[in-house]
């Protein structure tokens, strides 16, 4: 530690301030800290909670800590209009458990886990499986509408949705939050975009420099809450951690999702997690009429995914996702998920064929494969030689001996009509590497040590999900990470902070 007229300055204050030119400054009566390349603000304003994003963690934080009788402000890049980032795109679906019971709560957190493929994040995993019933409750006190709790194909756990229901619930539910946090006093500031973290000479976060029509501003606070999503806009992003060619495909969720909140959350010391690799983004195979919610992904598990050549290509039982990363390998990226007449009575591919019915995208049918394999551009015979060898390998639900072999849902193509979800094609919906985060969502350095004063909710805190998530995960971990993060950040006072930095 270097001690001068400016008090305590610890090494990756002093490292940035050489490497970036920043010195530091002061803004009233507090010390900054700062790498910044940005000149002062000639304004600023005192909250006690900062929240970045407008996106579901973010409401549940802003609410949270309001509701502990904080005085909330929620930083917003884009106007009114482009408010709640991936999470007005999203589906709607919160997992829970089926239950309170200790057993239900044990089959959600080790079907989390294997979803993950036993690479997740333990720690969050168990904090999900305890708290998301809570949160809902929570959630419907605030006055959010969600359905009956249903069950998710292949998994012991059920989810609820925002009403009426997928896709068409959650703005709805989103601008419910945003009413009860401003109707209580919270302050929601559109068109303003968080540029960096202000910090203390404790090594303290303790505001967010932003920018506004009018110029920079400084929001000061006693906590920050990054909330503000991943960064499946950033293609320069995508290239340089998940794959050369990530860049190339389709955004299903919104394009301003662009990784401010982790360069900022970086600069300040943070760690990032699971952000290398195809393991590192949730894709799903989508119709491009509508890249967000053109996705059966209720129907995947029942159906069969043909590739251009007229062959399997995935365990189709694996889910949504797990078909959406195959599809990438497929020739010209283009795929069909194909059904007959008594899967579709199946409820998730009824579900799927209404929403897409809603949508306005055409669902193929026809009377015989043959016809089918025309309408979706295939090989008649090469698509007539699969079904036959995929039925002949049915036996109890599964078919284990088929080429790639299906371990559920596994139903026989025979009955017309022969329907088919096409055309479909690979497109990133979000990212799971981000921020490293404890269970209490303070922001960590790479050795463990907690960033006082910075919290991260969401999309943007990373390693809860390794390659796939079960069906409502997201959403569930925007909630009760969220609702955590408000919690935490509201219960930080100045002089609390000061002395948990000296000690830290």
């Amino acid at each position: 530690m270097e001690k001068g007229k400016f008090g305590t300055v610890n090494r990756r204050q002093f490292i940035r301030g050489l490497g970036l030119g920043a010195g530091l400054l002061t803004i009233g009566k507090i010390d900054m800290a700062q790498a910044a390349l940005l000149p002062k603000a000639k304004r600023s304003e005192k909250f006690n909670v900062v929240v970045i994003g407008t996106g579901l963690a973010g409401m549940a934080a802003a609410n949270a800590a309001q509701n502990a009788g904080a005085k909330v402000a929620v930083l917003e890049k884009m106007g009114e209009k482009g408010v709640g980032g991936n999470s007005a795109l999203a589906g709607g679906l919160i997992a829970i458990p089926r239950d309170g019971s200790r057993e239900a709560k044990e089959e959600y957190f080790e079907d989390f886990m294997k979803k993950s493929s036993g690479k997740g994040n333990a720690v969050l995993s168990r904090v999900l499986a305890e708290q998301s019933l809570d949160a809902v409750e929570w959630l419907k006190s605030l006055g959010a509408e969600l359905t009956a709790p249903i069950t998710v194909a292949g998994y012991r756990v059920k989810c609820v949705i925002f009403k009426p229901g997928a896709y068409k619930g959650m703005p709805k539910g989103l601008e419910t939050l945003r009413a009860n946090l401003t109707k209580k006093g919270g302050k929601i500031i559109y068109e303003t975009k968080a540029k960096q973290l202000i910090m203390n000479e404790y090594g303290a976060v303790v505001g967010v420099r932003a920018e506004d029509a009018a110029g920079l501003k400084d929001y000061l606070g006693d906590a920050v809450i990054i909330a503000s999503g991943g960064y499946g806009g950033n293609r320069e992003m995508l290239e340089t951690f998940v794959d050369p060619n990530a860049d190339d495909m389709m955004v299903r969720g919104v394009k301003t999702a662009t990784g401010d909140g982790l360069n900022m959350a970086r600069e300040a010391g943070a760690m990032w997690v699971n952000m290398g690799g195809m393991a590192s983004v949730h894709v799903a195979a989508v119709s491009a009429k509508n890249t967000a919610a053109g996705n059966p992904f209720m129907a995947v598990a029942y159906t069969l995914g043909i590739n251009k050549e007229g062959k399997r290509y995935v365990d189709e039982s694996l889910g949504y996702v797990a078909n959406g990363k195959a599809s990438m390998k497929q020739p010209v990226q283009t795929v069909a998920l194909i059904f007959d007449e008594e899967i579709k009575k199946q409820p998730g591919v009824a579900a799927s064929v209404k929403q897409f019915e809603g949508l306005g995208i055409d669902i193929v049918s026809a009377d015989t494969i043959s016809e089918l394999a025309t309408k979706i551009g295939v090989s008649a015979t090469a698509l007539d030689k699969t079904i036959a060898d995929f039925n002949a390998a049915v036996k109890d639900g599964k078919a284990l001996d088929a080429q790639p072999a299906k371990a559920a849902f596994a139903y026989k193509i025979e009955k017309p009509k022969f329907y088919a979800f096409y055309p479909l094609s690979p497109g990133i919906t979000l990212t799971f590497g981000g921020i490293k985060t404890t269970e209490k969502a303070q922001a960590q350095e790479a050795d463990g040590k907690v960033i006082s004063g910075l919290y991260a909710s969401g999309e943007c805190a990373g390693g809860l999900y390794y390659e796939d998530y079960i069906g409502g995960a997201s959403l569930a971990n925007c909630l009760v990470m969220g609702r955590i993060a408000g919690q935490q950040a509201a219960a930080v006072k100045g002089s609390e902070k000061k002395n948990k930095a000296k000690k830290g």
